[in-house]
């Protein structure tokens, strides 16, 4: 038996165990998740089967084995939701705390408005190089060695022009 024809071999099986299992699995899977989830998941299952060729392995097990992968793989995409929304539940609780303290503290809104107003006026006060190079950093989030090669400059001197920058900025802002 030549290599391709093992393959060939290989699939038909594999093709068999597919089409003997798939739709049962998908309804078994529906019942923790929602339909297109449960085709994703079922799909997923027969993709890790076919890289690992495990159901060579398995002789009359392997139906129970399909349904254990399933269903731990339907349990494994709950939890990660719940999580998703505990860490979206708890993003929106400190957002509403936030509302709530700046409700209360309406005053430093105003200073808020204002100091960043001051900030903005003394990075308007940079020497144009030093400005244009602490803008690229801190407002558009840029790396010191991706402003040293946008402006055909060293890291070095991108790290002392935002040095002086800062130094600057919050001498006159300390006072």
């Amino acid at each position: 038996m030549t290599g391709s024809q093992k393959i060939c071999d290989l699939y038909e099986k594999f093709q068999v165990l597919y089409k003997s299992h798939v739709s049962t699995l998908i309804f078994f899977a529906s019942k923790f998740v929602d339909k297109t989830t449960a085709e994703d998941i079922v799909q997923d299952v027969f993709l890790k089967i076919w890289h690992k060729r495990s159901f060579l392995l398995w002789g009359e097990g392997l139906s129970a084995y399909l349904y254990h992968a399933v269903r731990h793989a339907c349990l494994d995409h709950l939890k990660h939701l719940e999580i998703k929304d505990r860490a979206e539940n708890n993003i929106l609780n400190n957002l509403k705390i936030e509302e709530l303290y700046y409700r209360d503290h309406s005053d430093l809104i105003g200073q808020d408005d204002h100091r960043l107003k001051s900030i903005y006026s003394e990075i308007e006060k940079l020497p144009a190089k030093c400005r244009e190079i602490f803008i690229m950093s801190y407002l558009e989030e840029r790396k010191a060695a991706e402003i040293a090669s946008l402006l055909n400059i060293s890291k070095r001197t991108v790290e002392s022009q935002l040095y002086k920058a800062l130094k600057q900025i919050k001498s006159t802002l300390s006072v």
